[in-house]
């Protein structure tokens, strides 16, 4: 099973490298994070997260989640599959802030995936390094027809970028935490920080932007959402492209049969 899937990431180096000039998901930084999953709600078995490192020249890196003290170097192969546990410590649990970003770095590009896991529940997304992130972002999320209790729609945004980062934030719908559906929230973070929003319901066409605060202009952040568990998905997790960056069209598509994961495109 996991053979079938990392040959796939192998297959995202030339599939996904380049669709313009500006824009690649090969990279050497990029700023993630440990999404929620349902089995953090639940006492049944954790799930895992693991980062999937590839690139077409051997080359070496490193992953940290500095609020964690967690920093692992890697080697990286041409043609090969370095594959990295993240501790389950820097796991965003619930709704609000964390100090969890995970940092990838490497001396020459590298494509990398990330996969979160337990069982049939599984989740997968193809990162996008720093250079190509935006500032503004559009929700697209999936309703949620779950058979097990805690299963949210959810986003997370993520400070990339050194100094304070201002966003705005205005959910679709009412949160875990009680912001109102159609307000707009503002937040402050750092480079590294997450704010993470949970809901009952889809998040669907929430919108997120960075701002400008001070003296600073609006600065780059990272985005993803996810459906934590639904019965027609499973688990939905994605990189999402900035606003500017939506009219990209992907024609290649693969197949997950590992971890009960679904045809993906």
């Amino acid at each position: 099973m996991r053979k079938i899937l990392l040959l796939f990431i192998a297959f995202l180096i030339c599939g996904y490298e380049s669709f313009s000039q500006d824009f690649s998901n090969k990279g050497k930084d990029f700023w993630v994070g440990y999404g929620n999953h349902v089995r953090m709600f639940s006492t049944a078995t954790a799930e895992t997260m693991e980062i999937y490192l590839t690139s077409d020249v051997n080359t070496t890196g490193n992953i940290t989640v500095s609020s964690i003290g967690f920093s692992q170097v890697f080697n990286v192969i041409a043609n090969q599959i370095t594959v990295v546990n993240i501790p389950r410590t820097a796991a965003l649990l619930d709704e609000g802030l964390y100090n969890h970003g995970i940092h990838i770095t490497a001396v020459k590009p590298i494509v990398a995936y990330g996969f979160i896991y337990v069982n049939a529940i599984s989740g997968a997304t193809v990162y996008l390094p720093t250079n190509t992130l935006g500032k503004e972002y559009y929700s697209l999320n999936y309703r949620q027809i779950s058979n097990q209790a805690n299963s949210y729609s959810y986003f997370f945004v993520e400070a990339t970028e050194p100094g304070t980062t201002v966003v705005e934030i205005k959910p679709s719908q009412t949160t875990k935490k009680g912001w109102a559906a159609n307000v707009t929230q503002t937040i402050s973070l750092a480079q590294g920080q997450i704010y993470q929003v949970l809901s009952a319901t889809d998040l669907t066409g929430s919108t997120i932007k960075s701002i400008a605060s001070g003296t600073g202009g609006c600065k780059k952040i990272a985005f993803f959402v996810e459906v934590v568990k639904s019965l027609l998905v499973v688990q939905l997790l994605v990189q999402h492209l900035p606003q500017l960056e939506v009219q990209i069209t992907y024609t290649s598509k693969c197949t997950l049969p590992a971890h009960g994961a679904k045809s993906m495109y």
